[in-house]
């Protein structure tokens, strides 16, 4: 009699991951969080990866967007 057997390997190509949070404000409803994550095979391309990431956050204003956004607000479409 056969036996049918299966294998899983689950391993990624990339063996460097960074994770980072960026937190704003102190008090319980007025705090910013952004998680961030990055993988690479290279710990220098992931560091400059990550701070690539960070830097186009800030600099295409999805920080800002995100801290300016209130809950109940209707979207602006």
């Amino acid at each position: 009699m056969s036996e049918n057997t299966t294998h899983h390997v689950n391993e990624s190509a990339d063996k460097i991951v960074l994770k980072t949070s960026v937190k704003r404000g102190s008090g319980t409803r007025d705090q910013d969080k952004i998680d961030v994550k990055v993988k690479g095979d290279d710990p220098v391309d992931a560091a400059d990866e990550l701070r690539e990431t960070l830097a186009a956050l800030y600099r295409n204003g999805v920080a800002r967007t995100l801290r300016e956004t209130q809950p109940g607000e209707p979207d602006d479409e």
